[in-house]
């Protein structure tokens, strides 16, 4: 079985990306059987930073984390740099699973399988 991830990268070899940074996504394939994985598409974010600030006015960028939310649903993870703790909690929030994961792509996605396939054999993991 396979599932897919999205990835922070501006180079496709590591997560590089703090989520604030990113105006596009890699996503890619990973086959959880052997770790393997490919590259699928490249998925653009349109920014607009007058929409960004939430309503209340703060800079937590609520409107553009709905947006990568919506960009990453049908996504696992969505593997970044770094991240806050105000923009995780509304992915969260949103059933997106952001994890900071600052490698290189290939341990990464190593790391990422082993995690996905250990917590998958208890069925109950929950973020």
């Amino acid at each position: 079985m396979a599932y897919k991830i999205a990835i922070g990268t501006s180079d496709k070899k590591s997560v590089n990306l703090h989520f604030g940074e990113i105006e596009s996504v890699s996503v890619y394939e990973v086959n959880e059987s052997d770790g393997r994985y490919s590259f699928l598409e490249e998925r653009k974010i349109a920014r607009d930073p007058e929409k960004e600030a939430c309503e209340s006015g703060c800079s937590c960028g609520s409107n553009f984390v709905v947006k990568v939310g919506e960009v990453v649903s049908d996504c696992a993870y969505f593997l970044v740099a770094k991240i806050g703790p105000k923009p995780h909690r509304l992915l969260q929030e949103n059933k997106v699973n952001c994890i900071e994961a600052p490698f290189e792509i290939e341990e990464a996605v190593t790391k990422l399988n082993r995690y996905f396939v250990a917590h998958k054999k208890r069925e109950s993991h929950v973020f």
